[in-house]
């Protein structure tokens, strides 16, 4: 009885290490609800260049990719650190997270910030010391640095709000004297809110971080991990993911111009 026990055990140590060392056939993806262009959702997917960059090269590995929506972005994080969801397509490294999460490198894009005022304010912001006697606005989303958090905490006036729409809109009405937002929906921003040639960009960095591709390490077969960095790296070298941003940063455009229209009907 006693070998049969121990055959028993092995073969399902056996089964486990076999199914830890096959190739993926399909995955789910999900990504941060509100980083356009990079991730976004609409509700029932995860949209955006990252999703799109992960998908296709998966696709091209045989590999079918699951694309689903799971809310807020600590929600997100939470049910791949479960396993639950398999990647998130660009996520900010975390240290806390090692443990049941790997990162991909080369990040598929650096977020930053800038900061804008209104332009018959006549403002001055080069430096973070000049925000001191200033209120100011930034999505309650937003990761900063802990640099720049710390020294907002002690020292800045700064509003969080549901998203960066919201920001602008105060700073147009004159609720606050600049906004904090991601530099990569650059103008976009101004044309979806119409708000051309109100704001200017002030000349003060403010933070920045990487984003990459996370797997949860609860996957029970394995992803050409390998596969995924060398392609990332070839795209981001030949321009391509820059592309594909651009790209993105129209289709969410006109993703929150038909929510939009369609609010108001």
């Amino acid at each position: 009885m006693q070998n049969i026990a121990t055959l028993l055990i092995t073969l399902l140590f056996s089964s486990h290490l076999l199914a830890q060392t096959r190739l993926c056939k399909e995955v789910v993806l999900t990504g941060h609800p509100d980083l356009p262009p990079v991730s976004w959702g609409d509700f029932q997917n995860t949209r955006g260049a990252a999703a799109e960059l992960i998908t296709d090269i998966l696709e091209q590995q045989g590999i079918s990719v699951i694309n689903d929506y799971f809310g807020g972005a600590n929600r997100v994080n939470h049910k791949l650190q479960q396993g639950i969801i398999h990647i998130n397509p660009a996520m900010s490294y975390q240290q806390k997270y090692l443990k049941d999460i790997q990162y991909i490198e080369p990040p598929i894009y650096t977020q930053s910030y800038m900061v804008v005022t209104r332009k018959d304010r006549h403002m001055e912001i080069s430096q973070w010391s000049d925000m001191k006697k200033l209120k100011g606005v930034a999505p309650k989303n937003l990761r900063f640095s802990e640099e720049f958090n710390l020294y907002s905490t002690n020292h800045l006036n700064l509003v969080r709000t549901f998203n960066a729409k919201q920001g602008l809109k105060m700073l147009n009405v004159g609720r606050v004297d600049y906004a904090i937002y991601p530099q990569t929906q650059g103008d976009l921003f101004m044309s979806l809110l119409d708000f051309e040639g109100r704001f200017e960009k002030m000349p003060v960095e403010i933070s920045s971080f990487e984003l990459h591709t996370a797997i949860s390490r609860k996957l029970n077969c394995q992803l050409p991990l390998q596969t995924i960095s060398n392609q990332l790296q070839k795209w981001k070298k030949s321009g391509y993911t820059d592309k594909v941003i651009n790209d993105s940063l129209y289709k969410w455009m006109d993703f929150s111009l038909e929510k939009r229209n369609n609010t108001s009907m």
